[in-house]
């Protein structure tokens, strides 16, 4: 009888990985799995399409930016040539 208490066999996984346990690997086949499904693949091409508009939007907003940059020096150069001095608030005319 083994001293500390009843003695167990050690269990002994049948994978080459130790460090990968055995619900990992139901884990893993259920995702593999799940990942062959065609909502799967619905949600895949969704995320693209959002990926892809969301590049878009921010090339867009970046522009935007340009532009309003280029308004800002432009409406500086007119208050400074009419002499209209420049406040930070709106409606401060």
């Amino acid at each position: 009888m083994y001293p500390y208490g009843n003695y167990q066999i050690p269990q002994i996984q049948s994978d080459y990985n130790p460090y990968v346990t055995q619900d990992q690997h139901y884990t893993n086949r259920q995702l593999s799995q799940l990942f062959q499904l065609p909502q799967w693949r619905q949600l895949e091409r969704k995320v693209n399409q959002l990926e892809r508009q969301n590049d878009q939007q921010a090339k867009e907003i970046d522009q935007l930016q340009r532009r309003l940059q280029r308004v800002n020096r432009r409406l500086r150069a007119v208050e400074n040539r009419l002499s209209i001095p420049f406040t930070p608030f709106e409606g401060e005319y």
